[in-house]
């Protein structure tokens, strides 16, 4: 009788001892869209009840159960009979978040509800300060934090030739195009690429390709700071720059829309240029037009221990004086009166020309270059 108890015991002991385990993964599809919450472990005991909810990050909203389990009530119950790989799929959702300051960042993570919607913000909804000058709020720019095109809801590619002989002015030697391989936005910065390639506009055709963008933003006065690494190879020119909106130069985004009255009336301002032959020599030039028609311009030139690195080409322009500078450090400087009348909106420029009267003579060996750009800003006065 003692015998048949002991044994007994083993085969209980043996049974509770022996269970099969399942194992439980997890998947989110699109993978920030939420997540998974359940109260237990990885592994567990064939044929358990569960209970999982999936819930949704702001944005998003829970569609549907997929994987080895199927449905969309939320939460869901399962039963476990093996190992489980478990979905929950999402999709962005319609839903309209409360924004009282309108300045699309929703009330619920918005640090600063009464932002002036006029201003550019960042992610917490708080206006963003000059790092240089507190006083300069910004109200435009790109930090290039997307993949692909420059953003055309704030940039436009200028591609016709406006000299009447089928080319560019001051003989340079590109064309410029939309095509992504001559500019484009990666890993967080924005890519202007000069290539040598023949390229044929109108029956005109040339040895080299590059991008020239308009910004569709105009302003006037304030302070404009764009970092950036230019390129290095002999015989390019890279610049970064504004013209007065009403130039009204063929292929621009603004046509006519603030006048027509051509260059040098409408104003151009060189924040930064750089030749094709000394590559630390750096330009700051202003061009305009006298009280009687006439050209006219101003400019310094610095120099830099290495051009290669990014740096910071900066805009101070205000009714009384203009001031280019370079890491925050100004070396051009002209005062800003009715005989220097910078005192109309203008627009931002970005591009590589190729030889021409500061590109100089282009390197046999070329292939291509590039212009980096890590950001674009804007910053008026508070």
């Amino acid at each position: 009788m003692n015998y048949k108890i002991s044994f007994l015991l083993i085969l209980l002991f043996l049974s509770c001892s022996d269970e099969e385990l399942a194992s439980l993964s997890f998947f989110v599809i699109p993978e920030n869209a939420g997540s998974i919450e359940y109260d237990g472990n990885q592994n567990v005991t064939i044929g358990s009840n569960l209970k999982l909810e999936a819930v949704s990050n702001t944005s998003y909203e829970f569609v549907r159960w997929s994987g080895d389990i199927s449905g969309s009530e939320n939460p869901i119950d399962v039963v476990v009979n093996s190992d489980l790989n478990v979905v929950a799929e999402f999709q962005e959702s319609n839903i309209i978040l409360p924004d009282s300051d309108n300045d699309g960042v929703p009330d619920e993570i918005d640090l600063c509800p009464n932002s002036d919607n006029s201003l550019t913000v960042d992610e917490n909804g708080c206006e963003v300060i000059n790092e240089f000058d507190q006083s300069y709020v910004m109200v435009w720019g790109d930090e290039f934090n997307y993949d692909g095109k420059p953003d055309p809801e704030l940039w436009h590619h200028q591609t016709l030739p406006p000299n009447p002989d089928g080319g560019w002015w001051n003989g340079e030697l590109q064309h410029y195009t939309d095509d992504i391989k001559n500019s484009y936005v990666d890993n967080g910065s924005l890519k202007i690429v000069s290539i040598k390639e023949n390229h044929v506009v109108n029956g005109v055709g040339r040895d080299y390709t590059s991008a020239r963008l308009n910004s569709k933003f105009v302003f006037k006065y304030g302070r404009v700071d764009v970092r950036a690494k230019l390129p290095q190879s002999e015989g390019t020119w890279p610049a970064i720059w504004t013209l007065g909106a009403n130039i009204n130069e063929l292929g621009n985004f603004h046509k006519d829309q603030y006048g027509s009255v051509g260059w040098p009336s409408c104003g151009e301002i060189d924040i930064m240029e750089q030749n094709g032959w000394d590559k630390n020599k750096l330009y700051g030039t202003f061009h305009w037009a006298a009280p009687n028609g006439s050209y006219a311009s101003y400019g310094e030139v610095t120099d830099l221990n290495s051009s290669s690195d990014f740096r910071i080409y900066t805009v101070e322009w205000t009714k009384d004086q203009i001031k280019i500078m370079v890491d925050n450090q100004v070396y051009t400087v002209m005062n800003n009166n009715d005989q220097v009348p910078f005192d109309n909106l203008h627009y931002l420029l970005l591009n590589i020309a190729m030889g021409g009267n500061l590109g100089g003579n282009v390197s046999p060996s070329y292939s291509s270059d590039i212009m980096e750009l890590d950001y674009v800003r804007v910053f008026q006065k508070k």
